[in-house]
Parts: C-alpha cells; structure tokens; sequence
C-alpha cells in the first residue's frame, strides 16, 4: 500500500512552493533558506536547474579522436569532478514534492482543528473550557509550525539539489573551454610531428592546474554552503523539539479546577442587564427576557422565533413546576442554581424596558404550565398561573420539557420534548386571576 504523502520521481520540473502562517523561530530559518543567503557568495544564488544532474555528455570525448593519451590522462582529474556531482534530479525533485505535501497536510489539520474548536465550543465558559480552548490554540499553532518547517525541508532538499546543479553546470563549461584549448594543443602535436611536444606539455600542464585550482575552489565552496544548510537543518530540528516543551498535558488546567464545580459559579461571559434580588443574571432582549446564564438559557434566548406581539421569557423550570435558574460552573458545566419565586420572574419583565405593559407573554420554561406538578400540594397555582397574576396578562407555558434545537444558526420555533412517563406534553395559557394584582 503506498503513502499518499510520498510523491513519485516525475519527469516534470520542480513544483512552486507556497508559504503558510509562521512560526517566528521556524519562519527565519524558512525565510533564510529562501533567501539564498546559506550559499557562498563566490557561487552566487543557487539559480541552476536540477537537470544539470543528470548531464550525460562527455566533455573529453573530443580528445579521443586525436588519440593524444596522455593529454586525455591531464583532463581526467577534471573530469571526475563531473561524477562527484553527478545526481537524479527527479528523485530530488519527488523528496521536495514529498515535503510540500506533508506541510500542506499538517496545514490542513491545523485548519481543520481551528474550525472545530472554534465552533464546537462555542458556548463553552469556565476554566476547563478555557484550559481546553488554550490547548488547541497550542497544537493548532505547533500544527502550523511543523507545516512551515515541512515547507522548509522541501526548499533545503531542492535548494541543496540546484545548488550541485549549478556548480556541476560551471565544471562542465570549464571541462569544455579546457578541452577547446586542449584540441588546438593536440593538432599542433600531432603538425609538427612532436617537436613541439615540450611546449605542449608545458602549456597543457599549465592549464590544467590552473583550472584544477578553480574547480578545488569551487567544490570547497559548495561544501561551505552546504554545511550552513546542515546548520539551517540542525536548527530547524531545534525549533521543532522545542514545541514539545511543557508536554502535551501542560495547558490543560489543574484537578482543583474541576472540584465541587457547581459549589462554584462563575461570572457570567455575557454582561446581564441587571440581576434577581437572588443574584441570577438577567438578559434583556427586543421581544424577550431571560434570567441564568448557563448555555441552555443562552441557546434558547438567542435563538427562540419570536411570536408577534408577545413577550418570550426565558428561564429554567424544574420538574416540580417552580423557577430555578441556570448557571455554569466553574467547570464550564450548566448547573442548577437558586429556586426563584414567579413574582421575581414576572419584575424581570417589566424591567426589561422592550416589554409593552399588557402585552401576552409565552413562557419557554419547562414545565411551568403543569397543574399536577407536586401531587403533595394539589392546590398549589402553577407557575405560568402566577406569573399571569402578575402581570395582569395572558401567559401561556408548556406542561413538559421545552427549547429550540442544539444546533443550528436560524431562529426557531420552540418544541414541547414529550417525556413518555408524563401526560402528553403541550402549551397551556393561563389567564390573570381577579384576586392576583
């Protein structure tokens, strides 16, 4: 089975690179190597084509027909150079492509867990949602470092490749103007017969050295510059083992953070409008009032579809047809809070200075619309009853479990969830009593 990641040897040419964000430690060495700036200036820019590798021709070979041994004998040094640079350019082309395709996979998982956590955890407060936010902001970023440094792999293993290229290109265009200088020497031997055969040697020694000396020169810089693009490698190696500092478990909050969370509340994420005599938030909206803060009462208030000309109120109730709001634990956990009274519930709404005085008000609160919520009490008036009182107004309630979907962007209708132990859920609508004020 063969990895996607591992590119095959092609005969097409290098592919572009393309940058990603970087990390400020990985980036420099990434834009250094870019640059160019690891080459010795007395090579120039590695600009040179991977092909040069693979030259095949033999500079010499225009000797051999002038059968002058011992001139060929003072060029082969020159030549063996060409093998010592000799290289497959598509094998180096395909471990280049290899690295940008695992520097775009880690791009794209970084991606991928950035959109998770930012939409996944939307709704989440409390230290261990911050801890847990903090942790994948960390392995998104070392996500995205190792994609810049995956990036970098792939300049240094093609840079490394153009850089013998371009060298390879410059022996092979001395062997060729030595070799031209070599052929009129030979013809003049062979002219006169070999008289002239001490000025020869003397001239065909002289210019070899001096070209050997060049080309020494050459490969010695070309090993300088390779061994700053080892020292790019042993750094970039550095700054990814740096990454792992700390361990994966370093952000991820402490065990004190998560006991007796809901002993704990935290301060709500969202600023209230103002507050119960009980100290539960509440929330003002153009067409609703919400009192808790846990992130059922968010979901709920954010995305209840308004009914014209009524006023929603969002709150949570409990099986026994009383008010308790929620709130989120220190945990990030929804939790229970203090039981309220309807008459604290029904003030919230005329605080809220988008209420109109006399307007109907549907209650999307759970059970609130029961009138057989504690069996122990039979006389007790049910919640949504009080609240009419109240408020001299129409109140209408559900009699089970009651809310919009989980998901989702839009406004929505709020659904009785019937609950098969119970009566069948459904909405009920209390109308004010004489005796309430």
């Amino acid at each position: 089975m063969t990895n996607p990641l591992v590119a095959a040897p092609s005969t097409a040419g290098p592919g572009a690179f393309t940058g990603i964000a970087p990390v400020e430690d990985i980036q420099q060495i990434y834009a250094a190597v870019q640059s160019g700036s690891w080459v010795d200036g007395a090579l120039g820019v590695a600009g040179g084509a991977l092909d040069a590798l693979a030259f095949v021709s033999d500079p010499i070979g225009g000797l051999l027909q002038y059968g002058v041994a011992w001139i060929i004998e003072h060029v082969k040094p020159l030549s063996e150079a060409l093998d010592w640079l000799a290289g497959d350019p598509n094998s180096i082309t395909a471990q280049a492509q290899t690295w940008t395709n695992i520097a775009g996979r880690l791009a794209g998982e970084a991606e991928t867990l950035s959109r998770a956590a930012g939409w996944d955890t939307a709704d989440w407060t409390g230290t261990a949602a911050d801890a847990y936010r903090a942790h994948a902001t960390r392995r998104i970023t070392d996500l995205q470092a190792l994609s810049r440094a995956s990036e970098t792999m792939a300049l240094i293993t093609e840079g490394a490749g153009m850089l013998v290229g371009t060298v390879r290109v410059m022996v092979r265009d001395a062997i060729a103007t030595v070799v031209s200088r070599l052929i009129s020497y030979a013809i003049e031997e062979l002219a006169t017969l070999g008289l002239a055969s001490p000025l020869v040697v003397e001239q065909v020694s002289t210019l070899c050295a001096s070209w050997a000396a060049k080309i020494g020169r050459w490969l010695k810089q070309l090993v300088a510059s390779m061994k700053k693009l080892a020292q790019a490698m042993k750094e970039l190696g550095e700054a990814i083992r740096g990454l792992r500092k700390g361990g994966p478990r370093a952000d991820m909050g402490k065990r004190g953070d998560w006991k007796n969370p809901g002993d704990r509340p935290q301060t709500p994420t969202r600023p209230p409008d103002g507050y119960l005599p009980t100290g539960d938030p509440v929330y003002h909206g153009p067409n609703s009032t919400a009192v808790g803060y846990d992130s059922s009462t968010m979901r709920n208030f954010d995305h209840v579809q308004p009914e014209p000309g009524v006023h929603d109120v969002v709150v949570h109730g409990e099986p026994n047809g009383t008010f308790r709001p929620g709130v989120v634990g220190e945990d990030g956990g929804k939790y229970p809070h203090n039981y309220t009274n309807p008459e604290q519930i029904a003030q919230a709404v005329r605080d809220n200075p988008n209420y109109v005085p006399g307007q109907p008000v549907r209650l999307v609160s759970c059970h609130t619309g029961r009138v057989d919520a504690n069996p122990d009490l039979p006389d007790l008036v049910p919640a949504g009853q009080q609240v009419a009182d109240s408020l001299g107004v129409p109140v209408t309630a559900p009699t089970q479990a009651v809310g919009v979907p989980l998901y989702g962007d839009g406004q929505y209708v709020p659904k009785i969830a019937n609950n098969p132990k119970l009566p069948e859920g459904k909405w009920v609508t209390f109308w004010p009593r004489n005796t309430g004020s």
